[in-house]
């Protein structure tokens, strides 16, 4: 399963993909009934949850898909 796809299973949709030329930059995932982000910066590798709300073990499953996704865990 897709990062996006585990995300739109837990509520959130995709809201953008930000670009520098042909460089991804930026991803948003926003989720639709309580209005969490979660935001992932490929520049320095790293990701924010906005809102304040914290991470459920389901979000963090899908957090690790879409850095697997970026290629930014080695295995």
């Amino acid at each position: 399963m897709t990062a996006k796809e585990m995300f739109r299973k837990l509520g959130y949709k995709k809201i953008s993909m930000e670009f520098m030329g042909d460089e991804l930059r930026k991803i948003k995932y926003e989720n639709i009934s309580n209005k969490d982000r979660i935001e992932f910066y490929t520049e320095n590798q790293h990701f924010i949850e906005i809102n304040g709300n914290g991470i459920y073990v389901e979000e963090l499953q899908a957090i690790n898909q879409q850095c697997k996704e970026l290629k930014w865990l080695h295995e």
